[in-house]
């Protein structure tokens, strides 16, 4: 018998909200700027915090960041960033230590790419910047493991999406995290 399940059904049905960190995040950026296409792998961190409703209806806060770095023309140190937060809304359902949630992400964040031509050791001769607010969707599909009725690990899986300077922008990404449950 799990350590979860001890407890019984009644303590599943007192969990009211669970909310902690996603430390782990690897996730793959595709997306382009006015000089090449953008496409290699990211990291990142975040937090969530989900709130249940009658053990069907989850709704909270989500947000993060997400880099990655690529080489263009004249260097190996041009990157590419997300941050964004905001609410989401979805459903939600316990089955012994597991609870299954599908929800859908609306945000506010920025784009952050510093973009470099031509460097030469710690000069940069030409590199652009741009910093471009931006709405992000993602779908949030998540499985959470109840190791104790306070404690549970998650994983993740999103899609970010978003228009970066016109342009389409896409970050698929896993995310590992360790929630407290009250």
């Amino acid at each position: 018998m799990d350590s979860f399940a001890k407890g019984g059904d009644d303590q599943k049905d007192k969990i009211k909200y669970s909310g902690g960190m996603l430390i782990l995040q690897p996730g793959y950026i595709i997306t382009e700027n006015n000089h090449q296409e953008i496409k290699n792998f990211s990291t990142g961190i975040g937090g969530i915090l989900r709130f249940y409703f009658n053990d069907i209806f989850t709704a909270g806060i989500y947000g993060g960041t997400q880099r990655a770095e690529y080489n263009s023309a004249g260097s190996e140190s041009s990157y590419i960033s997300l941050g964004y937060g905001g609410p989401f809304a979805g459903i939600s359902k316990t089955k012994g230590s597991f609870r299954y949630s599908l929800s859908l992400f609306a945000g506010m964040g920025s784009v952050k790419n510093l973009h470099i031509e031509d460097q030469n050791g710690n000069e940069l001769s030409e590199a652009y910047l741009y910093k471009k607010p931006a709405l992000i969707f993602s779908p949030l599909l998540s499985l959470d493991y109840y190791i104790t009725g306070k404690l549970s690990v998650t994983l993740q899986g999103v899609c970010l999406k978003s228009k970066f300077d016109g342009r389409a922008f896409y970050n698929p990404v896993l995310q590992f995290g360790i929630l407290f449950n009250r």
